[in-house]
C-alpha cells in the first residue's frame, strides 16, 4: 500500500489523532469558523490510506509520543501569498536538511525528519534555531511539547499532513527546483534528507545579529522594515508604526512617524496623509495596531507579538510564549496550555482570571508571569487561544452520560431494596413487583452521587438524566402517605455482577 512509508514516516502518538470539521453555511450565507478536535482513538492503517485517497476529513498526527519522543517536527509558516520557491533556496544556501510543502492556507510547512525516534526536546530546539535563522522567528514550531501529560488525558498538538488527496490535492511538498513533488518524488526527498540524532546534534546555524527597526515592537513592523513595506497598505503600516511609537516613545511619537514615512514608505505619503493618520491616533481608542488589515495581516505572527513589550495586549512587561490551547471535554473540563515550552494543566477559572493564571504558572512552572488587565487578557489572549483551540474527545468510559448510567444502576441495582413505595421516604428507591419501572426521589439519587465525587450541578445532572432514553421514562407525582412527592420514573436496570466503585476523576492541580 502507498500508506506503508508515509505511515513510518510521520509516525507520531498512537493513541489519537487530529481531524479539522468545517464549518457550515448559515441562513444567511455566511461561513461558521471549522473546529479543530482530537479523536481519543488509535490510528489505524485505514486512516492514513483514507488520508492518501482523499477520503473523509483530512488525518492530522501528533508527533510527540507517551514517552516524549519524536521522529519528526515541523515550522508552521502561516503566511499569505507565500514564496515557497526563495524560502527553499534560502535553505539550500544554509545546506540544511529540510523539506518543505505546501500548507492548508497556502503557506509553508517546513519538516525535518529523523531516522529514528529522538527526544522531543531536541527536535523543537533545533526547529527554533533554524527558524529564527531563516526569519521566522515566532512561528509556530511542531512538536509543540516537549513533554506531554498522558497520565492526566494530555495529547499534545496535531499538524495536519501532507498529501490530502495525494494525485489532485494542493498539500504537495516541493523538489529542490520549486515544482510540485509526486508521493514517490517525496519518498526519495526524504530518503535523501532524513538525519540520524547525531547528524541533528550537529547542524550547524549561523545565527544572524539582526537590529530591529522597531525594538519591543510587533514582529510585523520588523519583518515588513526588512522587506520592504510597498505601495499597497502605507496608511495602514504607518498607522501601526504611529501606535508602536506612541507606546515606546510617548513624547515624541508624532516626529517619529513623520520620519519612518520618509524612511520606509516607498513611496512616502503626503504631508497632509500623515497628519490624517496622526490624527486617527490621537482619537480615544483608536490607538490599536491594525492586525487584519494589509500588509500587517500576511505577516502576523500573533503568538510572538504577545511576549513583545509593545506588541498587542500588554505595555509593562513581556508575556511569556503562550501556544496552542487544549480541552480536554471531561466532567469538568481539563484544559492544557504551553507557557515558555511548559505543558501546564488549567481549571476554567484559571483560565478566564489573568490573576489565576498566572498563580498556575507559578505553581506549575515556577514563571513569574505579569498579569493583563482583565479586558486586555480575554481580547489580546484567551479570545486568540479560543480561536485555535483543539479539543478532545474524552474516553467513552469518561463520557458523563455513561459515567451517569452507571452510576445510576449501581443506585437502583446493588443497594439495599426498597420493600415498599413507603420507603422512597428512606432515601430508598423502589422497584415494582413486575421489575418494570423504578422509582427514587431526585435529591437522594444526587446525593448519592455526591458521594462518588459527581461535580456536575443538580439541574445539569437532571437534564442528562432526561437524556437516557433507553432508561429514563418520566418524572410524575405518586401519592404516598397523603404525601405526592415527584419521583423520577426509569425502566428497572439490571444488576450488575460487582459493586460499582467511586469514579475515579483525574486529579485537578493549580
Amino acid at each position: 500500500m502507498k500508506s506503508e512509508k508515509f505511515k513510518i514516516i510521520f509516525e507520531g502518538l498512537k493513541i489519537a489523532y487530529g481531524q479539522y470539521q468545517k464549518g457550515e453555511a448559515t441562513t444567511n450565507g455566511d461561513k461558521q469558523k471549522g473546529k479543530a478536535f482530537i479523536v481519543r482513538q488509535n490510528v489505524s492503517d485505514d486512516l492514513w490510506e483514507k488520508h492518501l485517497q482523499g477520503e473523509g476529513p483530512a488525518l492530522g498526527i501528533i508527533p510527540i509520543t507517551e514517552d516524549n519522543t519524536c521522529r519528526w517536527g515541523c515550522i508552521d509558516i502561516d503566511e499569505y501569498n507565500f514564496d515557497h520557491s526563495k524560502l527553499i533556496k534560502s535553505i539550500r544556501t544554509l545546506n540544511l536538511p529540510l523539506i518543505v510543502s505546501r500548507s492548508k492556507s497556502g503557506g509553508a510547512h517546513v519538516f525535518l525528519f529523523a531516522k529514528e525516534f529522538i527526544p522531543a526536546s531536541l527536535m523543537q530546539s533545533t526547529l527554533k534555531k533554524i527558524a529564527k535563522a531563516l526569519g521566522y522567528e515566532g512561528s509556530e514550531i511542531f512538536p509543540k511539547q516537549t513533554e506531554i501529560l498522558v497520565e492526566r488525558g494530555d495529547t499534545g498538538n496535531f499538524l495536519n499532513l501532507p498529501y490530502y488527496n495525494e494525485t489532485k490535492g494542493l498539500r504537495y511538498a516541493f523538489n529542490d527546483d520549486g515544482s510540485a513533488a509526486s508521493l514517490e518524488e517525496f519518498y526519495q526527498l526524504f530518503d535523501l534528507y532524513a538525519c540520524s540524532e547525531e547528524a541533528i546534534r550537529e547542524i550547524k546555524i549561523k545565527e544572524k545579529v539582526v537590529e530591529e527597526a522597531f525594538p519591543g515592537g510587533p514582529p510585523c513592523l520588523n519583518k515588513l522594515a526588512s522587506i520592504g513595506f510597498g505601495e499597497g497598505g502605507r496608511n495602514n503600516a504607518l498607522f501601526s508604526i504611529g501606535v508602536f511609537y506612541k507606546k515606546a516613545d510617548p513624547d515624541n511619537w508624532e516626529n517619529l512617524v513623520e520620519e519612518s514615512n520618509i524612511k520606509y514608505m516607498d513611496p512616502p505619503l503626503k504631508s497632509s496623509e500623515v497628519q490624517t493618520v496622526i490624527k486617527q491616533i490621537n482619537k480615544k481608542g483608536y490607538d490599536k495596531y491594525k492586525c487584519k488589515d494589509a500588509p500587517i495581516n500576511a505577516v502576523c505572527q500573533s503568538g510572538l507579538c504577545r511576549t513583545k513589550r509593545f506588541g498587542v495586549g500588554f505595555g509593562e512587561e513581556e508575556m511569556p510564549m503562550l501556544g496552542n490551547l487544549t480541552k480536554y471535554k471531561s466532567n469538568p473540563p481539563q484544559w492544557f496550555l504551553d507557557v515558555d515550552g511548559t505543558r501546564i494543566e488549567l481549571k476554567t477559572e484559571q483560565l478566564y482570571s489573568s490573576a489565576l493564571f498566572a498563580l498556575a504558572c507559578l505553581d506549575q512552572a515556577n514563571l513569574v508571569v505579569p498579569v493583563p488587565k482583565a479586558k486586555d487578557w480575554k481580547q489580546f489572549f484567551l479570545k486568540p487561544m479560543m480561536n485555535n483551540l483543539q479539543e478532545v474527545e474524552p474516553l467513552e468510559s469518561l463520557n458523563p452520560i455513561n459515567q451517569l448510567t452507571g452510576l445510576l444502576q449501581d443506585w437502583t441495582t446493588n443497594r439495599q431494596a426498597a420493600r415498599t413505595m413507603d420507603d422512597v421516604f428512606n432515601k430508598l428507591p423502589f422497584t415494582d413487583e413486575n421489575k418494570e419501572f423504578t422509582y427514587f426521589r431526585m435529591d437522594d439519587f444526587y446525593a448519592f452521587l455526591k458521594k462518588n465525587n459527581w461535580e456536575m450541578d443538580k439541574i445539569k445532572t437532571g437534564n442528562l438524566l432526561k437524556r437516557l432514553e433507553d432508561t429514563f421514562v418520566a418524572e410524575e407525582r405518586i401519592r404516598i402517605k397523603k404525601q405526592q412527592p415527584r419521583l423520577i420514573k426509569i425502566k428497572t436496570m439490571k444488576q450488575t455482577e460487582a459493586a460499582v466503585s467511586k469514579v475515579e476523576y483525574h486529579k485537578e492541580v493549580y
